[in-house]
């Protein structure tokens, strides 16, 4: 595998396995607002964190087996058509029972990026390089929770909390163009 091809293949993967916790720590600063529309307290409007990591873990366990009866490609294609349009739903939800199925199924489908990005990673290389293109992926990995709420603060300085789920909208699909062009 040529150096630009594995520096593709790195960023790809970084970015699918960051769209999982990113979905999560982009919506923090917006917990006053929503709860403000909604007319929610602080422990309703946290459900939609546990609502979301509840269906993340669930389907954690069947991506990878679905990825090896699938495809890998396929998988992915299918989880970030699904994020994309639950991210759409998120932002044009009205009522918080709406924005927690929503975000059930963004939970639901955002495992795939790690899940399965792990395996493309163990069926394109093997041994020290492997290891090394993991390693690399779990660096940019860690930087999302780290500036996702930074995001999110800049997303509700240019609008309200919508404007959050929009940009996630806009990250799958521009996931799902680069997967679609580069894996």
């Amino acid at each position: 595998m040529s150096a630009r091809s594995t520096r593709t293949l790195t960023l790809l993967l970084a970015g699918l396995a960051m769209f999982g916790p990113f979905s999560i720590d982009t919506i923090f600063p917006a917990f006053p607002q929503m709860a403000a529309q909604f007319g929610a307290d602080k422990v309703a409007i946290q459900q939609t964190i546990s609502v979301y990591l509840i269906s993340y873990a669930l389907m954690s366990v069947v991506h990878g087996p679905l990825s090896d009866a699938l495809g890998r490609r396929r998988v992915i294609l299918a989880g970030l058509v699904v994020f994309t349009l639950a991210s759409a739903g998120c932002a044009l939800s009205r009522d918080l029972p709406t924005l927690l199925a929503f975000r059930a199924l963004q939970g639901l489908s955002a495992g795939v990026g790690l899940i399965v990005g792990r395996a493309v990673i163990r069926d394109v290389l093997q041994g020290d390089d492997a290891q090394r293109l993991m390693s690399q992926v779990s660096v940019i990995f860690g930087i999302a929770p780290a500036i996702a709420p930074i995001i999110g603060g800049w997303m509700l300085g240019a609008g309200r909390w919508p404007l959050i789920f929009w940009f996630l909208a806009a990250f799958g699909l521009m996931l799902l163009a680069s997967v679609g062009r580069w894996l």
